[in-house]
């Protein structure tokens, strides 16, 4: 690491971890301005300070909640959407769960307590595999999982899927809100052209933001393939780390379906004027920001997912789009609704189950693509009722034949 002036060293203890501040300004000092996506990667994924490799911090006393921490509901609805997968995909022999990003390992806890009760037969062929980068986190899930795993049941975990071989899985691959945690890149339109946001630093202003034309070409085919031209003076943000993700999923998959909950949106709607100035928030105890320079490493960083370029990349990559849909219509179709009828609805417990379907928060909020590859169209309970289709993903695409 480059040696800091005491003046940087004392700017640096008022950005959020002093050390990964430090970090960032050695490395731009050294190097220049760093795109927006490395300073993103390192405020969450530096393996030593950043935000990901420390307690996880959802919930209730932390910066955020996600759907498997506010009832296990959605865990245990989910996992009869799972059961029904596997009796298409592979009623017998092995079936696999692949979790990527487990979080606190809430959710593979009621997955697997859920199939316990009322699939005793397919947890006696389940593999349930978390891929977890970090080391930290992988630690915390292992303990908490510790008492399923003293069980006999079968759960590992791995730093990445480019672990697996190509066409290894037969089974389910899920993600809940982890799309939208990928490093992204940020431009803006001038009227010149697209540019991108770079992160500088002085010692006088701190981490600046430093415009100039885009250095991968990527950026610019990224929207010429979407057909669409942001207006000018209008931020937005550009998940190429998704699409590669896409891409790897679709690889390590033989057989089965693809599971990816997230707050996003289309194509035509992520990137409509209304939201000019982008979608990057971040969350530091159950408040929100739009500020990515205080508090690095200490606070979540996120932006919605593009579920149209997740969509197409998959299609190249083999994975069909099975259906479309939001969380409230994907939980209703399987049944939740029934859940309520156990529960006081003046409870507390019934209030956090009906926070999952608000229809102006996470009811809507939280879309849900599912994919699948070398197979027919499954028939899904969570797809009965849709409100979007294919054509809504790709409203507005430019056939390129």
């Amino acid at each position: 690491m480059a040696m800091l002036s005491s003046e940087n060293s004392v700017r640096a203890d008022g950005l959020g971890h002093p050390q990964l501040a430090q970090k960032l300004i050695a490395r731009i000092e050294r190097e220049g301005p760093i795109t927006f996506a490395d300073f993103m990667e390192s405020a969450l994924y530096d393996p030593e300070f950043g935000y990901y490799n420390l307690e996880a911090r959802i919930g209730a006393g932390g910066d955020y909640w996600t759907s498997p921490e506010v009832h296990a509901i959605f865990a245990q609805t989910i996992a009869r959407q799972l059961a029904q997968v596997a009796g298409v995909i592979a009623p017998t022999g092995p079936f696999t769960v692949i979790e990527m990003g487990a979080g606190k390992g809430t959710f593979a806890e009621h997955i697997l307590k859920t199939f316990q009760r009322e699939q005793p037969a397919l947890l006696k062929r389940l593999e349930y595999v978390i891929i977890e980068r970090s080391a930290g986190m992988a630690q915390r899930q292992q303990n908490h999982l510790g008492p399923f795993r003293q069980a006999g049941m079968s759960i590992r975990w791995l730093p990445d899927l480019a672990v697996l071989s190509s066409g290894s899985v037969t089974g389910a691959i899920f993600s809940n809100e982890l799309v939208d945690a990928f490093p992204v890149h940020r431009v803006v339109q001038r009227p010149l052209g697209l540019r991108e946001i770079f992160v500088g630093w002085s010692a006088s202003q701190g981490f600046t933001e430093i415009e100039a034309p885009p250095v991968a070409p990527a950026l610019q085919q990224y929207f010429s393939r979407l057909g669409i031209r942001l207006e000018e003076g209008q931020r937005a943000e550009v998940n190429l780390e998704a699409l590669r993700w896409m891409r790897q999923v679709a690889g390590c998959l033989r057989r089965g379906i693809v599971l990816t909950i997230d707050y996003g949106h289309t194509a035509a709607d992520l990137y409509a004027p209304l939201r000019k100035a982008g979608t990057l928030l971040c969350y530091y105890r159950q408040t929100v920001s739009d500020s990515p320079y205080i508090r690095i490493g200490q606070q979540d960083m996120t932006a919605h997912v593009n579920f149209t370029s997740l969509a197409l990349t998959g299609q190249e990559s083999g994975l069909a789009v099975t259906g479309f849909t939001n969380q409230l219509h994907f939980l209703m179709g399987l049944g939740i609704e029934a859940a309520f009828e156990t529960v006081d609805p003046e409870s507390n417990e019934a209030a956090f189950m009906r926070r999952l379907l608000q229809p102006e928060g996470m009811g809507s909020t939280f879309k849900v693509l599912v994919q699948h590859k070398d197979m027919p169209a499954p028939t899904l309970d969570g797809l009965k009722s849709r409100p979007f289709f294919l054509d809504a993903l790709t409203s507005g695409i430019p056939d390129n034949g």
